[in-house]
């Protein structure tokens, strides 16, 4: 794996502790991303996905979208919890690994 990543996907065992880390914990930025979606009118494509954070609350208020990250650590947890979703959220979601200075999802 390139190491330009600053070591990104070396560090799996932080990805079950991120969404527990105070300043990702208690950001206020989702509602703000959810509107953007709304106001694109969807689909949407998250760069850095990682655990889901924005990506699932994006799904269930009713949008497409594409989540894109290098670690599969990450993904992982975000596949677990986008795994507790309804049906019809999950069927929203794609989630795809790779690095996002040079991707290409064919559409």
């Amino acid at each position: 794996m390139d190491d330009r990543a600053g070591g990104y996907t070396e560090y799996g065992f932080t990805a079950e502790f991120y969404d527990h880390v105070v300043p990702y914990r208690e950001r206020q930025d989702v509602a703000f991303f959810v509107e953007l979606a709304r106001e694109a009118g969807g689909p949407v494509l998250e760069v850095g996905c990682g655990t889901g954070r924005v990506l699932i609350p994006t799904a269930r208020a009713g949008f497409e979208i594409v989540g894109l990250d290098l670690s599969p650590s990450m993904l992982a947890v975000c596949r677990e919890s986008l795994a507790q979703e309804p049906a019809e959220v999950q069927a929203r979601v794609e989630l795809v690994e790779g690095d996002m200075r040079d991707f290409d999802l064919g559409r």
